[in-house]
């Protein structure tokens, strides 16, 4: 089950919604302003494997992993 992030064009407020399938096609509405006027953000991977973290570096420091908060 894929989780999309979404940004509502009205209010700016980001948000995830869950699909059921990768072929799932719906409206999505804002959850602060129930607006349908949304775009689907393109989102990098991230993801825990052991110890160490995969994704892009944070912006306060130049390595890919960070200790788990």
């Amino acid at each position: 089950m894929p989780i999309y992030e979404f940004k509502c064009k009205h209010c700016g407020h980001v948000f995830e919604e869950l699909f059921f399938s990768l072929r799932e096609e719906r409206e999505v509405c804002c959850p602060s302003c129930q607006s349908k006027d949304t775009e689907k953000l393109m989102s990098l991977f991230g993801g825990r494997f052991g110890s160490a973290s995969a994704g892009a570096s944070c912006s306060s420091c130049s390595t890919t992993s960070c200790p788990p908060s």
